[in-house]
């Protein structure tokens, strides 16, 4: 991904700049339901250790991988001899010319669907072991208490939004009619890594992306970690486990519990 402060334009549409985040907490909604659950959660604790998860991992098929602008006979060849271009820097020009005639010869023939979406599959292939990290603006919603955190049976990580990590944390943008043009060079800066559908605007998400070959851990340092907060339904075996591992971290980690408040209807945060 290529790195830019503009928004992108094409003749496709844009891909909005996502802007940086700015909240001064991010909230990571997690379950307890396996015994690797909780174990990673000592990681984090006592390792100050990230793991994040590759596209394939996520819980929205769609996510990370862009759909693709539809293209004319005309343009499909254009990107196809580009890339015949990129891939031969030796090849004379008879032999780039012979090539050209081949490719919008096949093109026309074969049609544009097809091919298409042999683009989409090599696009995302490409881009499965990128790694996201999604975190939420606020600790009281009550749908990703249920939906990610084990029916509020899990917890809810506190973060500050400060470091170089958190840097480059952005605000995930909710549009459903983006799509990249892949002859458009200003459509490859990766911002599509923070859309998704609108569908999913209720979790009000903030995410890191780390390129693909950067590995799927990333260390803490330990006051980004402000402090842990445990379901309202966590069982008492991994509140008591939960706690002593807090206790033994340098620094102690503050420990609170969420609680439903049935007159105003909503989470607050309790011992």
């Amino acid at each position: 991904m290529t790195a830019s402060n503009k928004p992108t334009t094409g003749h496709k549409g844009t891909i909005p700049l996502p802007p940086k985040a700015t909240v001064p907490f991010f909230y990571k909604y997690s379950s307890l339901a396996t015994p690797e659950h909780l174990e990673r959660l000592r990681i984090i604790i006592q390792e100050y250790e990230l793991y994040l998860p590759n596209l394939d991992q996520l819980n929205d098929p769609a996510d990370g991988r862009p759909r693709l602008a539809p293209l004319s006979e005309e343009e499909m060849s254009h990107f196809l001899y580009q890339k015949l271009v990129q891939r031969s820097p030796n090849m004379s020009r008879v032999e780039l010319e012979k090539e050209k005639a081949i490719i919008y010869y096949n093109v026309k023939r074969l049609g544009t669907k097809g091919l298409q979406r042999n683009l989409t599959e090599i696009l995302h292939a490409e881009l499965k072991d990128y790694r996201i990290y999604s975190m939420s603006k606020r600790f009281d919603n009550l749908n990703l208490w249920a939906k990610y955190a084990g029916d509020h049976a899990g917890y809810c990580l506190e973060f500050v939004n400060e470091g170089p990590l958190f840097e480059t944390a952005r605000d995930v943008l909710y549009e459903d009619s983006l799509q990249m043009d892949v002859n458009n060079p200003d459509h490859t800066n990766g911002f599509w890594f923070f859309c998704k559908r609108p569908e999913w605007s209720n979790e009000e998400e903030v995410r890191l992306v780390l390129p693909k070959g950067m590995g799927s851990k990333v260390k803490l340092e330990p006051r980004w970690l402000k402090r842990l907060i445990l379901g309202k339904s966590v069982s008492a075996h991994n509140e008591q486990v939960i706690r002593a591992w807090a206790r033994q971290r340098v620094p102690e980690l503050a420990i609170v519990k969420a609680r439903y408040d049935t007159v105003d209807q909503k989470v607050i945060l309790g011992p």
